[in-house]
């Protein structure tokens, strides 16, 4: 979703490191939370498989950006085959159709050959898909009770953690004229710790969230200095590989964060 995007819409709802694929969390929370939690991982996922394509195309960490690209399509594909099993409203489900008309697109995009002309196609067509995935939990929750909203902070500290790493990438890249991504890169980092601060500071929050939400507050610093660096792009895909590696690290302690919640 683009910056023009993010600031209009309103704040509704809305594993991984290099070295491996962690386990997917056991969905739990009500079984409208646990739906509308399945539309909301396809927002992350969508921002972590074209990062994942662009860590391809420009040969960073190759192996680990193919399991990474792998494994976020495998992700998408069980979640959104899982929302047409579920019973959803007249409403949802025009959505969840908008959804699968997207993703096809972009996935036959992601399943190509990585190239520069690829890479910028989805510039566009990833943000399409995760705009659908909001539009879709927009829906989802639009008779939710308020005591959901607890998860519209966290779910979006997830998708922030992917989308500073891919226009990151993008600025990095040379694909485009920098200012875009740029813009984009500057609003997530921006974004991320002044969400992260509102989470802190809610109400009873249980043990295990307080946790992985002082783990986050020990984790973001370093990624976010990584990714303020907007140097010549030689210098910026130089440092790429570890700011990859922390923006899975960083995605890996969102996930807990949600699950502690949901679990309660």
């Amino acid at each position: 979703m683009r910056l023009s995007s993010l600031l209009a819409a309103t704040l509704a709802t809305a594993v991984f490191t290099l070295g491996g694929i962690a386990p997917v969390n056991a969905i739990a929370g009500t079984p409208q939370e646990a739906t509308t939690e399945l539309a909301e991982q396809g927002r992350t996922l969508s921002l972590r498989a074209t990062k994942a394509y662009l860590m391809a195309q420009q040969g960073i960490t190759p192996e680990a950006s193919r399991r990474i690209l792998t494994d976020s399509i495998a992700r998408m594909d069980q979640n959104i085959a899982t929302l047409h099993a579920r019973k959803l409203d007249d409403l949802a489900r025009s959505k969840l159709a908008e959804l699968d008309r997207i993703w096809g697109t972009v996935r036959a995009q992601l399943g190509a050959s990585p190239n520069a002309d690829g890479a910028r196609a989805l510039y566009d067509s990833s943000d399409a898909l995760e705009r659908a995935h909001h539009h879709l939990s927009i829906a989802l929750n639009a008779n939710a009770p308020e005591a959901s909203r607890r998860l519209v902070l966290p779910s979006r500290l997830r998708a922030l953690s992917q989308r500073i790493a891919l226009f990151y990438l993008y600025r990095a890249s040379n694909l485009m004229t920098p200012h875009a991504p740029e813009v984009e890169l500057i609003y997530a980092r921006g974004e991320f710790p002044t969400n992260l601060s509102r989470v802190a500071k809610t109400d009873g929050l249980p043990t295990d969230a307080q946790q992985a939400v002082a783990a986050l507050s020990r984790l973001y610093p370093a990624y976010h200095a990584s990714t303020g660096k907007l140097d010549a792009a030689p210098t910026m895909l130089k440092n790429a590989p570890a700011v990859m590696d922390m923006s899975e690290q960083v995605l890996v302690i969102t996930e807990k964060l949600l699950a502690a919640l949901l679990a309660h």
